[in-house]
């Protein structure tokens, strides 16, 4: 049985949610599975595979998963590494598809990781979630309120990506 860490960044909540989903995913492909905060500082030395996800803010990945990506490269680069995101220009503007990849780009050019998919996926917008200022922000830009995720899309995602990580 192979062993995969899920580790992912979030600010409001979506992307954790994002990540039980892979886990429970990956699970069921009969891996062991351990979804983990980098915030928790996990070690991927200790998995056969990872993901590593980040939610979007302004085109870009959290700054503690960017750090965690790059504190890690070394033993990411060891292993098959997929990485995920999860962004409201999914479901606001779905045709940008290849922009929101793309943010990504960084991460992968810093750190020298590059990993065998990359699952992009909408999020949400629920306004309790985010602080005055992001709410202002994201109303300015008309972003539709609500959760956008799409459970199956992010199963079958998982699915996938799966035999690639070992599972």
């Amino acid at each position: 049985m192979s062993s995969i860490l899920v580790v992912y960044a979030t600010k409001s909540g979506c992307t954790f949610g994002v990540a039980e989903r892979i886990g429970a995913a990956l699970a069921s492909k009969g891996a062991q599975v351990d979804v983990v905060s980098v915030e928790d500082a996990p070690d991927p030395a200790d998995y056969d595979g990872v993901v590593v996800g980040s939610g979007i803010r302004v085109g870009q990945w959290h700054a503690a998963a960017k750090e965690w990506v790059t504190a890690n490269a070394a033993a990411l680069k060891a292993r098959p590494t997929a990485f995920y995101v999860a962004c409201m220009t999914m479901a606001a503007e779905p045709e940008k598809i290849e922009e929101v990849r793309a943010y990504s780009d960084p991460i992968i050019e810093e750190s020298g990781v590059k990993p065998v998919d990359i699952g992009l996926f909408a999020g949400w917008f629920e306004p309790k979630k985010f602080n005055l200022v992001e709410r202002a922000v994201l109303k300015a830009l008309k972003t539709p309120q609500g959760d956008y995720r799409d459970w199956d899309a992010i199963e079958a995602w998982a699915e996938e990506v799966a035999p690639k990580l070992g599972a």
